[in-house]
């Protein structure tokens, strides 16, 4: 198997985190969460960097410019195919030694009492399966347009 990095070891499609991809190029990927990882919940993306680099300070410009550009295409493309209440990001950082920020729905009608973070958690919540999520992810898609990345 690949490297010591599971992110890594993702963009050369081996390992769990594995999921399908949305949008890619020389500094950046974006991906939705794999249906095995989680809740099978729509609207759960990541954005990546492709070189290896462990933190948001670790970046160069261009990385942190394209990485900028793919979150807020990745939030306005989850608003836009889903309409959920509220579309959250975050970067955490302590589980993977490689950049990556989670870009994620909260779905309409979650009750208040589910945290942010956690809409895994809403048993009653919307769930997709493999078909549906091929779909998705072929409509997010068309939200990245090369044109309109940063020089």
């Amino acid at each position: 198997m690949g490297n010591e990095c599971l992110i890594c070891d993702k963009h050369q499609g081996v390992g769990r985190l594995v999921g399908p991809v949305i949008y890619t190029n020389d500094l950046v990927a974006v991906t939705h969460r794999p249906l095995s990882e989680g809740s099978p919940m729509p609207g759960y993306l990541f954005v990546e960097t492709v070189r290896h680099a462990a933190t948001l300070a670790d970046l160069s410009d261009a990385e942190a410019a394209a990485v900028g550009w793919a979150v807020r295409r990745a939030a306005a493309a989850l608003r836009t195919e889903l309409a959920p209440d509220f579309v959250f990001s975050a970067i955490a950082g302590r589980s993977v030694a490689h950049f990556h920020q989670h870009v994620f729905v909260r779905p309409q009608g979650t009750p208040d009492a589910v945290g942010w973070f956690d809409s895994d958690s809403w048993t009653e919540g919307p769930r997709i399966d493999e078909p549906a999520l091929a779909d998705l992810c072929a409509r997010l898609s068309t939200h990245f347009q090369q044109a309109d990345q940063p020089d």
